[in-house]
């Protein structure tokens, strides 16, 4: 494995998606659940699309593990819903992410959020809430979605990503 992507579900914080290889269920008392095989994402996708792997991030998905948090249904960037991302979600994620990548060999700078991807792809949420931003925000907030944010935000896990790997 080469990447990890971190997302949202955009449902509740039951639901969990084969979308993605883990995901953090429920709001305090996190739960991680083990989703989708992990190998079957260790190959290039685009060669035999029709095998089945986790698709976390359009066109992103070779060799890429797809982490992803219980929460954000009916979410825009200035109205995060009934089903927020929680701190305690956050951390679990980050810990998660940790893990991977201390076993996988996968460098803290390989470790970007879906919207990082979606700004490198063109098609991030700025002007367009329904697009992908997860995870450029970590508070609502009435203001324009800024492109920045998801770099901002991308920075922020990796921070935290680097020092859950150095204290090991």
């Amino acid at each position: 494995m080469r990447s990890i992507s971190l997302h949202w579900t955009g449902h509740d914080y039951e639901r969990v998606f084969p979308a993605y290889h883990f995901c953090i269920s429920r709001p305090e008392d996190v739960l991680v659940h083990h989703t989708h095989d992990l190998r079957e994402n260790m190959r290039d996708v685009r060669l035999d699309p029709e095998r089945p792997y986790a698709p976390h991030t359009r066109g992103r998905n070779s060799w890429s593990i797809g982490l992803s948090v219980a929460a954000m249904e009916g979410a825009t960037p200035s109205d995060f819903g009934a089903y927020p991302v929680t701190a305690a979600q956050l951390d679990a994620l980050c810990r998660v992410a940790a893990t991977l990548a201390r076993f996988y060999g996968i460098d803290v700078a390989a470790v970007r959020t879906h919207a990082e991807a979606a700004l490198d792809d063109g098609y991030f949420g700025a002007g367009d809430d329904q697009l992908r931003w997860d995870i450029a925000r970590f508070q609502p907030s009435a203001a324009p979605l800024e492109r920045a944010e998801a770099t901002t935000a991308g920075d922020e896990f990796r921070r935290r990503i680097a020092g859950l790997l150095v204290r090991g």
